[in-house]
């Protein structure tokens, strides 16, 4: 064992166990350093770096989403945001404000449309309520005419639907003020999102304005901790994350769009607010389905049965050649997860954080995945070791 001896005249000394000086000589008063780092000292320092970020997320919690929503757009927008601080490297800032400003106009743009559509078509949706309340549902001209069930149908229609009393026991919870309270708790609800998304616009200035420095500091920290699999670790999920959300996002409005030009030319009323519907709900596996299914529902209810049907099937067919053709052409290799594992993700991570989680989730799966191969590949390291 080699042991490090300090004399105060002497300077430092290696010696052997063996060849040890007299430690009770006074002209040999030695101080010994140990060379192996305290572990005690170590442990105590994972300690308080674990206690500070449980406090820190603890501190944060309400504002987790919003800031998680921050990492997603800023992983998605760095290529665009890094061609583009090429041309004015002196105005990072100013660039990256302006990115957060066409963010947010892309956000609320659409939502914004969604309610003044909504807000025109309150009107006219309260009469018809009033109508229907009053008279009841008349049945469809073309319910009697289905093969088979249509006499059967026609009659249950106007026994549960079409008549007053079973039209109020139907809807008689809807009112006026029924639906102005309700408006009120959408309003409130409204109000602190829009917080929360200030609060994100504002983070998203900060990360892209300190990208560089935040990638080159998470992957020399993953490097140190974890190998050279911590950086590659870092990487991928930095890829998967924004593979997902140019895939998804891309994707959604090309399927929303084309099934919009359906709507406008089937004649579905409001085609340009359905149109924005499907958009968002595209981003849900399998939501742009119930906003073309209801759409489709709307033609048949007028009588177009021949759209409605045509409209239904077009669709049906942009949904499935979008989500099994294009966006996984898209997203390519940076994403290699099963379907099954990638549902699992996007499901999973949509109802434990939200929209944001159809994000997250997969970048999540996709770690667990690198993981697994990881101790995979270690595992068969050894073996062929020991073999």
């Amino acid at each position: 064992m080699v042991v490090l001896h300090i004399n105060p005249c002497k300077g430092p000394k290696v010696t052997n166990d063996d060849q040890s000086p007299n430690l009770g000589d006074p002209m040999h008063v030695d101080k010994v350093i140990i060379v192996n780092e305290d572990r005690d000292v170590r442990i105590r320092q994972v300690g308080l770096t674990l206690v500070v970020i449980l406090l820190s997320l603890w501190t944060a919690f309400e504002f987790l989403t919003p800031l998680a929503w921050a990492v997603v757009i800023a992983i998605a927008e760095w290529p665009l945001y890094h061609r583009a601080i090429k041309w004015a490297p002196d105005r990072a800032n100013l660039i990256a404000t302006g990115f957060a400003l066409v963010t947010a106009l892309l956000v609320i743009g659409p939502l914004s449309l969604a309610a003044v559509s909504l807000a025109q078509e309150s009107q006219a949706a309260m009469a018809w309520l009033q109508h229907v309340q009053q008279s009841g549902l008349p049945t469809p001209v073309w319910l009697p005419n289905l093969p088979l069930v249509g006499m059967r149908a026609s009659a249950y229609w106007q026994q549960h639907i079409g008549n007053p009393q079973a039209t109020n026991a139907l809807l008689g919870s809807l009112s006026a003020g029924s639906i102005l309270t309700w408006t009120r708790s959408i309003g409130g609800e409204v109000a602190r999102d829009s917080g929360l998304f200030l609060i994100t616009l504002i983070a998203l200035v900060a990360l892209l304005t300190r990208g560089h420095a935040i990638s080159v500091h998470a992957r020399d920290i993953a490097q140190q901790m974890f190998g050279n699999f911590g950086r590659n670790f870092v990487e991928r999920m930095t890829e998967t994350v924004r593979a997902t959300v140019n895939g998804t996002v891309l994707v959604s409005v090309l399927e929303g769009g084309l099934i919009g030009v359906a709507y406008a030319v089937a004649g579905v009323p409001q085609p340009l607010l359905f149109a924005t519907f499907t958009i968002i709900l595209a981003l849900i596996p399998f939501g742009a389905w119930a906003a073309f299914g209801l759409a489709s529902l709307t033609l048949l209810g007028e009588g177009h049965v021949l759209a409605g049907a045509l409209l239904f099937g077009f669709s049906v067919v942009v949904m499935t050649i979008g989500d099994n053709v294009i966006q996984p052409a898209v997203i390519g290799s940076a994403v290699e997860l099963p379907f099954v594992m990638a549902m699992i993700g996007a499901f999973g991570g949509l109802a434990q954080l939200g929209l944001v989680g159809l994000f997250i989730g997969p970048a999540i799966m996709a770690a667990l995945l690198l993981v697994s191969r990881q101790w995979m590949q270690e595992s068969s390291s050894d073996y062929n070791a020991t073999a």
